[in-house]
């Protein structure tokens, strides 16, 4: 007899990295949930949240169970929490410190298995700019140490940075699109960052709730084909246009100018490049016993690289 699936909760799950963990959750034949701060515009949609209706109906035509609760509703967290056995948060890292009452309620409910907090990023305990980030990384180490002083069994998702996020203009602050003739590159282009598309790292993430070798551990993201300098982004950037671009290497001391001249938070894209494309905080280090890496364990999963999701930009 197969082994019953555990229910996951997906908190923000209307966002850009929460959606794919819904249908993640759903494509791995989890009992899956959604908790929605209201419900009712499932039935009654205006113009403003047409776009979330029309996500919450696809929810429910795949099984999905929709919960209205929020952070600033402790019951409604609790209600929640008592109908499954994983939570995966997925709310906005800016709002990192708005989880405490979510892992009260984790606590209180007492029948939780795992808990994935909202990080999906570099590992706060890894990086080596803290006091240049604006309390970034600063938030999820606190709630790294709350989590953890509550008892609560969880995996942190380390998965540096997401495909959309920097990746579509190669780099270049300010920009939407890949530059095509032109091109900045930061520091020497030799150190090494790692992007992982959204849909992706919902899939290693739901691999790792039931396993007992992620348990209180961090899973590192770092696929074969996902890891890659600047001056390899832009040799895989030229063979696919067939051309070169003028490169204009910027050195650390006139990015560490341009983001100290630059207001906040405007200046975050400089800092998080300065972090993985100069300090080299998404790859530096290597993983030690409490930490494991996504691919070793579920070499299963297909993932895509930057390679491919260059094609998608030519």
């Amino acid at each position: 007899m197969a082994e019953e699936k555990s229910k996951v909760l997906v908190v923000g799950a209307t966002g850009k990295l929460g959606r794919e963990l819904v249908m993640a959750s759903v494509a791995a034949s989890h009992p899956t949930y959604a908790l929605v701060r209201d419900l009712s515009i499932v039935s009654s949609p205006s113009s403003s949240n047409s776009d979330k209706s029309v996500l919450l109906q696809s929810f429910l035509s795949h099984g999905v169970h929709l919960l209205q609760g929020s952070f600033d509703d402790y019951e409604s967290l609790i209600e929640a929490v008592k109908q499954v056995d994983v939570v995966i948060c997925a709310v906005p890292s800016k709002n990192a410190l708005e989880q405490k009452p979510l892992i009260r309620a984790i606590k209180e409910a007492g029948c939780i298995k795992r808990f994935i907090p909202s990080e999906f990023g570099a590992d706060p305990t890894k990086v080596q700019i803290l006091g240049m980030d604006y309390d970034f990384y600063e938030k999820k180490a606190e709630m790294r140490q709350f989590i953890e002083s509550e008892g609560i069994p969880h995996t942190y998702i380390s998965c540096n940075f997401l495909m959309r996020y920097l990746l579509p203009s190669l780099v270049q602050p300010g920009l939407d699109s890949p530059p095509r003739d032109e091109i900045k590159i930061f520091g020497d282009g030799n150190t090494k960052a790692i992007f992982v598309k959204d849909c992706d790292v919902a899939k290693f993430t739901v691999c790792a709730i039931d396993d007992p070798r992620t348990l209180n551990k961090t899973l590192y993201l770092r696929p074969p084909g996902n890891i890659c300098s600047m001056n390899e982004l832009v040799e895989m950037w030229e063979h696919k246009m067939g051309k070169a671009l003028r490169k204009i290497y910027i050195s650390k001391e006139e990015l560490l100018k341009a983001i100290n001249e630059t207001p906040y938070p405007k200046n975050m894209e400089m800092i998080f490049i300065y972090s993985a494309f100069v300090k080299g905080d998404n790859t530096y280090f290597d993983i030690d016993s409490s930490g494991v890496e996504a691919t070793h364990l579920y070499p299963h999963v297909r993932y895509t690289t930057i390679s491919q999701y260059l094609d998608t930009l030519v």
